[in-house]
């Protein structure tokens, strides 16, 4: 299993997207590619500001597309064994000197309760975790 950071489910859509990321993505297995309830939140917030910033809803209807079609059945939750997973993490890093966004914390727990992969471009956002971590911007990952 292999969940996808907000970095690495946005990057297809982008004017002029990262053709190792295009490559990286198309060598996965689809059912075996996730996203977790916090990437969705940070998807729709930019849908939400792009949205009241110049009225196009064309990110709004990606995210639905993700939703509805892409990822149905593969999104997982911050649900009550992450919260455990999650103050972990968070009291981890305040010992090391080193925050961790609690967007970052909540997708970090998700993929430490599911044994998951993460794959980020913010691979040092995640430093020190035990987490299973690809950079698909990185030729050969």
């Amino acid at each position: 299993m292999i969940i996808l950071d907000t970095n690495i489910i946005s990057e297809p859509d982008k004017p002029a997207p990262d053709a190792v990321v295009l490559a990286w993505l198309n060598r996965q297995h689809r059912p075996l590619l996730y996203l977790t309830i916090p990437t969705i939140a940070e998807l729709t917030f930019g849908g939400h500001r792009l949205f009241i910033r110049s009225g196009s809803a064309k990110f709004l209807e990606r995210v639905r597309q993700i939703l509805e079609v892409e990822f149905v059945g593969r999104i997982l939750p911050f649900d009550l064994l992450s919260t455990d997973a999650y103050g972990l993490v968070r009291a981890k890093r305040e010992r090391a000197g080193r925050q961790i966004s609690q967007i970052d914390g909540m997708i970090a727990a998700i993929c430490l309760v599911h044994g998951a992969t993460l794959a980020t471009r913010n691979v040092r956002d995640f430093d020190g975790l035990d987490l299973k971590l690809v950079n698909p911007f990185e030729a050969g990952a």
